[in-house]
């Protein structure tokens, strides 16, 4: 079956867990949460810094929830724990609305919405993505995908607008209704081929698919290597999101041009989903990663230079951003084709937990080097190195399987 006749019986499937990624707990409460700092730190008095490492809790149900979530998957398939997901998620955010003056109901509201939609991980929607494609894989994951880039660029405006005109409160009860009135009506009438054709579902509990076992996964080197490389690209991707628009007018920029650079960077993210996805069907996949991690790590070099100026900056945020598009696109292709689909929700699961460990550390790490020296160079360098480390362990991570164990 060739890449046109994948996508004539998957687009559908495509489109719904496009739609269950972008409204998921890394899509549509990630790129809001920055919206409601402003203002919860008005109304309570709590600090920026406190409020934004409730990312931290979106880490910790990844590293501790994906690989159950992945199992789960595998065992029933992504459109009944997806929907689960989003059910659970729209609750939980409907649950922010009623936190009080003590920041601790904060965190257990959010750290509730995170456990309750842990269904809308990656792991659910691309584990039926891959099953359902192999010559466009890569090109049908970074289309799934661009559901956080589309995430990234309408989320942040439709949320203001509700602050702005009914309090974040209400805002709070609008997204858990988008989630509830949007998402799961498609992920329940697309998230599967119709007329007669394999559902979803089942392509994602074929006890027939090849691979290894999670535990032959673990005992090889390609698990580690992957799992690795993405902490420490994560970490610097997730890093220079939280802190773009800080370092752009810390090295001189206005803060209004600067929020406008790092606006571009939801664009960059949906052209590296899909700009990755192409090259990853044609090219070995291994070296499309070395290749755009080496280029963000020049990117962090960009960021450096004094009086960079404007056009500088923007192509910095535009490869950088290219970097985020690709990141999770290529642990979830690589992991199909190092390890096969037997037990591909537990094996990404994990390799989902690496990439939660960075993106959770990144932004503490970078604002703890600014509070110690005063400025973002140590921090900008340590991003650069940390897309360096994970393109060289990603580019050695060798041949695909020939065949895999029994």
């Amino acid at each position: 079956m060739g890449q046109a006749e994948e996508f004539r019986r998957g687009w559908r499937l495509v489109l719904a867990a496009a739609t269950g990624v972008g409204l998921g707990i890394t899509g549509l409460t990630f790129y809001t949460l920055g919206i409601f700092i402003g203002p919860l730190t008005q109304e309570f008095g709590w600090s920026r810094t406190s409020l934004a490492s409730a990312t931290i809790l979106t880490t910790l149900t990844t590293l501790l929830l994906g690989p159950v979530v992945g199992r789960l998957t595998d065992r029933f398939g992504g459109r009944m724990v997806g929907m689960a997901g989003l059910v659970g998620l729209s609750l939980g955010l409907c649950g922010l609305s009623l936190i009080g003056a003590e920041l601790w109901t904060f965190y257990l509201a959010f750290g509730a919405a995170m456990v309750l939609g842990a269904g809308t991980l990656p792991i659910v929607w691309t584990r039926a993505v891959n099953a359902g494609f192999d010559k466009a894989r890569g090109l049908a994951l970074g289309l799934t995908l661009t559901g956080t880039g589309v995430c990234a660029i309408l989320a942040p405006p439709f949320t203001q607008w509700l602050i702005a005109d009914h309090g974040w409160r209400t805002a709070y009860i609008g997204l858990g209704a988008l989630v509830l009135v949007l998402g799961l009506p498609v992920v329940w009438l697309l998230f599967h081929e119709v007329g007669g054709k394999v559902q979803a579902t089942v392509a994602a509990t074929a006890p027939v698919r090849p691979g290894f076992t999670a535990v032959q996964a673990r005992g090889r080197r390609q698990f580690w290597m992957l799992g690795i490389g993405f902490l420490f690209a994560s970490f610097a991707v997730s890093a220079l999101i939280v802190h773009l628009v800080s370092i752009l007018s810390g090295g001189g920029m206005e803060r209004a041009t600067a929020v406008w650079v790092a606006s571009l960077l939801g664009f960059a993210i949906i052209v590296g989903r899909l700009g990755i996805g192409v090259l990853v069907d044609r090219f070995y996949a291994p070296a499309v990663a070395f290749g755009v991690l080496a280029i963000a790590a020049a990117a962090c070099l960009l960021l450096l230079v004094p009086a960079g100026g404007l056009a500088i900056a923007v192509v910095a945020v535009v490869l950088i951003g290219m970097a985020a598009g690709a990141e999770v696109d290529l642990v979830a292709y690589l992991a199909s084709r190092y390890f096969g689909l037997r037990a591909y929700g537990e094996i990404y699961g994990w390799q989902l937990g690496f990439f939660a460990l960075g993106a959770g550390l990144g932004p503490m790490g970078v604002g703890r080097l600014y509070d110690a020296t005063g400025s973002y160079t140590v921090g900008l360098i340590a991003c650069g190195v940390g897309f360096a480390v994970g393109a060289v362990l990603i580019g050695m991570l060798g041949r695909y399987p020939e065949r895999f164990e029994d």
